[in-house]
């Protein structure tokens, strides 16, 4: 958003969703929510929770806003902690180096999208995607997991685990979070996570990762000449949004890269 001219903005009801908001050009930028201000230059960016009356004021900005829903973020905070509702609030970055970070990431993700449109077509892929940007604004901005205690989880649940493995196996195609996994498993995510852990030596999410690898093996084993398959497509199918990485985890894994199987 750009706007060139003095402007004083004031809004009654706030935005439905959760926007994060990063200043990149023009003056300095004054924004106000209840008793609380803050006097944006560029380069930094603040949190504005949904909701919410804010006013600003500025001589000209030009601005790069991201709006989340505070649901999606609420269900991905679950991940780390055993939380009913994540708590944000109007905020700058914990840090200056948090700041840079969300800047990073926001910008890798647009790039990414805009170069491969099929990423937005691809729901394991923009289930990826989603799920980073959600993970910078819990790293990056204030809220309640921050300072969330975690727990150890000490029981032993082989059955619990069974229930998980198989959850995973029939659900790897679609865009499954840990905590679904956890529900199928009827633990909770921390107790997920330890039985994962204590019984395989890895994390949920890690081996659901291990199962696509091996299904987007399997399809580019199975493809057949002139069919259209790529590798570019099936990495998309299977979640895999970087295929660089896709081709040196692949490489690692199988001895070949994706394209030498896909030729094959």
């Amino acid at each position: 958003m750009t706007h060139t001219m003095p402007t004083e903005v004031e809004v009654f009801n706030g935005l439905p969703d959760l926007s994060i908001v990063e200043h990149r050009d023009g003056s300095a930028s004054l924004l106000t929510m209840g008793v609380d201000s803050v006097n944006l230059r560029i380069g930094e960016c603040f949190l504005l929770p949904p909701n919410r009356p804010y006013q600003a004021a500025f001589d000209s900005i030009g601005v790069a806003v991201t709006t989340l829903s505070l649901a999606d973020l609420q269900r991905d905070a679950a991940v780390r902690v055993d939380q009913e509702a994540v708590d944000v609030d109007f905020a700058r970055p914990v840090t200056p180096a948090a700041g840079r970070h969300w800047s990073q990431t926001i910008q890798y993700v647009q790039g990414l999208v805009s170069k491969s449109p099929l990423l937005a077509t691809a729901p394991l892929a923009r289930r990826e995607l989603g799920w980073l940007v959600n993970s910078a604004v819990l790293a990056c901005f204030p809220n309640s997991t921050l300072d969330a205690e975690t727990a150890s989880y000490t029981g032993d649940t082989p059955q619990p685990l069974r229930r998980a493995l198989a959850y995973i196996d029939e659900h790897a195609a679609d865009p499954i979070t840990l905590n679904e996994i956890a529900m199928a498993a009827r633990l909770s995510p921390r107790g997920l996570q330890a039985a994962f852990r204590r019984h395989l030596d890895t994390t949920p999410l890690a081996y659901l990762r291990s199962v696509r690898m091996e299904r987007a093996h399997r399809d580019l084993q199975s493809a057949l000449p002139g069919d259209g398959v790529s590798v570019a497509t099936l990495a998309a199918r299977w979640g895999f949004t970087h295929l660089g990485r896709f081709a040196v985890e692949y490489r690692r894994r199988f001895g070949a890269y994706p394209s030498q199987t896909l030729r094959s």
